[in-house]
């Protein structure tokens, strides 16, 4: 009997494997959510959860990915740090200097990258979901906040010299929810508006201070500090809201822009590489009158200190320069 084309096609049709049985070394970009809330889950694959990836922000770029971690994972994390704990330090983003402070009051403790199956393969769909290589992260850090416990509003990214020596600056963050409290505790972004849904019926008054991210056991969240020019984004200023009730669990991936060496490894420069346009025709007198100027306007000071860096008309401030102000002197 002949076969016709339409007989030939239903045949292929009949015998094809489904999409679900595709080999699980087939990965594109359509394993990662879509823009418009799809999901991409391939049967078979177990690296990379059925869920859900949602635009919460452009500018700063913040992404939410909705149960990146199954809760056996959040489990064992917190199982296996809860002995190692000790009360958090923090690392001054403009001068380096480490120590304890009343900025930042949980107790944290790190894992070294790939310590064991669970981690490495954590940080592995990180890699997958950031598209950034795992060799870039800092080992996992994992943070307890009891009641009352906080971190106030700070930037990951530093402005200190010598912050490039190792794998370059911190380039993204994944925060990773791990448990919940009963109330507060969320990841606020000050310098991003809260939307229209966040209300004080449903946030805390820390929460309000900017968009906000409620903690749901297994959820992430992505946020960079360096925009795509190369340029510091000062917009990714964030904290961690006090708990008000219950305790909170949360992980955090910090991500160099090269790789950071851990564990013996050779420490590498990467100097920072950003898009600078053409200045404009140089004003007379437009100039920084601080050494630390150019650090301090990477490090948002512009805005948060305008007084002092850009100053006003007739009364120029020390860094008009850094701030790229200097139609401040042609106003005076």
């Amino acid at each position: 009997m002949a076969v016709t084309p339409l007989l030939a096609l239903l045949l292929a049709l009949i015998v094809a494997p489904p999409v679900s049985t595709l080999a699980a070394d087939d990965v594109t970009g359509r394993d990662l959510v879509g823009w418009l809330g799809e999901t991409y889950a391939r049967g078979g694959r177990s690296d990379l959860p059925d869920s859900r990836m949602v635009v919460l922000s452009w500018h700063p770029r913040i992404f939410l990915y909705k149960g990146i971690l199954t809760h056996d994972e959040c489990d064992f994390l917190i199982e296996e740090a809860t002995s190692r704990l000790e009360r958090s330090g923090v690392s001054d983003s403009v001068t380096g200097a480490g120590g304890l402070s009343d900025i930042r009051t949980s107790s944290g403790m790190f894992y070294v990258r790939g310590e064991n199956p669970v981690v490495k393969r954590i940080e592995e769909r990180l890699a997958m979901w950031t598209m950034l290589p795992v060799e870039n992260g800092e080992g996992i850090q994992v943070l307890r906040y009891q009641k009352t416990q906080k971190y106030d509003a700070h930037h990951d990214y530093f402005s200190f010299e010598g912050a490039d020596e190792n794998g370059g600056n911190r380039m993204a963050t994944v925060l990773m929810y791990l448990s919940a409290p009963e109330e507060g505790g969320e990841t606020v972004f000050p310098k991003v508006p809260a939307p229209p849904g966040q209300t004080s019926a449903n946030f805390s008054e820390c929460g309000m201070r900017g968009m906000a991210v409620k903690p749901v056991k297994g959820d992430a969240v992505l946020f960079w500090s360096i925009q795509p020019d190369g340029r510091f984004d000062a917009k990714s200023l964030h904290g961690s809201c006090p708990v008000i009730r219950g305790v909170k669990w949360s992980a955090t991936k910090w991500i160099h822009v090269g790789h950071y060496a851990m564990g013996g490894e050779r420490e590498e420069t990467v100097h920072r590489v950003m898009y600078v346009p053409p200045p404009p025709p140089a004003v007379p007198g437009c100039k920084n009158t601080h050494k630390l100027c150019q650090h301090w306007s990477e490090s948002g000071e512009c805005e948060s200190n305008p007084g002092y860096m850009i100053g006003h008309k007739g009364a120029p401030g020390a860094c008009v320069l850094a701030c790229n102000r200097c139609d401040i002197l042609k106003a005076a």
